[in-house]
C-alpha cells in the first residue's frame, strides 16, 4: 500500500487571480459613481453655505450702516460679492475684471468672493417692491443684466429672492431668502 499524501497548495491559479480582480474592478466601477456625486453634493452645500454667509453680512452690514446693502452675483460665473448698494458701478466693474480673470482660467485671491471650482450661479430671482424700485432708480441700477444684486434693508428686511447654484454635471441647489426676516435656507432643487 502506498500511503498518499494530502496535497497542499502553495499559491493561486491563474483563473482564481483573474476573477478576484474582476470582482474588485466590478466594486470599484460601482464606487467611484457613488463618491464622484457625493462629492459633487458637498460642493454646492459648501457653495449654498457661503452664499447664505454672505446674505447674512449683507443684512449685518445693512443694520449697522443704515444704508441699504446687496449682495451682488453674477450669473453664469462664480463671482459675488457684498457692498453698499449705492456701489453698484463699481461692483459691475468688479464683475467684469472677474469674467474676464475666469476667461483665462486664472484665480484670484479673492477667493472669499468666488465659489467653489466647477460651481456657478445659475440664476438669481427677486422680487421687485417699492423700496427696490425707489433704490433703483436713485442708483442708475440695471445696467448689465448679468449681475443681480439682492438687496438688504437697514431694518433687517431684504428682497424676497432664490439664487440657484449648479456644478458642471447641471446638479442644482438653490438659497431662497425670506424677505419679512432676512434668514437664508438651502432648498435642495434637484440631481442629475
Amino acid at each position: 500500500m502506498t500511503a498518499t499524501r494530502p496535497h497542499h497548495r502553495n499559491a493561486f491559479s491563474l483563473i482564481e487571480l483573474i476573477l478576484v480582480m474582476g470582482v474588485i474592478v466590478m466594486i470599484f466601477s460601482l464606487a467611484i459613481p457613488l463618491a464622484t456625486r457625493a462629492l459633487g453634493s458637498h460642493a454646492l452645500r459648501q457653495s449654498a453655505d457661503r452664499v447664505r454667509v454672505a446674505m447674512g453680512k449683507a443684512r449685518v452690514e445693512a443694520i449697522k450702516s443704515g444704508k441699504i446693502h446687496a449682495l451682488f452675483l453674477q450669473t453664469n460665473s462664480d463671482w459675488f460679492n457684498v457692498a453698499p448698494f449705492s456701489q453698484i458701478s463699481a461692483q459691475q466693474g468688479l464683475a467684469a475684471r472677474q469674467t474676464q480673470l475666469n476667461a483665462n482660467q486664472i484665480r484670484t485671491d479673492l477667493e472669499d468672493n468666488q465659489l467653489p471650482k466647477g460651481i456657478f450661479f445659475a440664476e438669481g430671482i427677486t422680487s421687485n417692491d417699492g423700496r427696490s424700485a425707489d433704490a433703483f432708480s436713485q442708483n442708475g441700477g440695471g445696467g448689465n443684466s448679468q449681475i443681480k444684486p439682492i438687496l438688504f434693508y437697514p431694518d433687517g428686511t431684504a428682497q424676497d429672492a432664490r439664487v440657484f447654484l449648479r456644478d458642471e454635471q447641471a446638479n442644482m441647489t438653490s438659497v431662497q431668502l425670506r424677505g419679512l426676516t432676512g434668514i437664508a435656507k438651502t432648498v435642495k432643487t434637484q440631481q442629475n
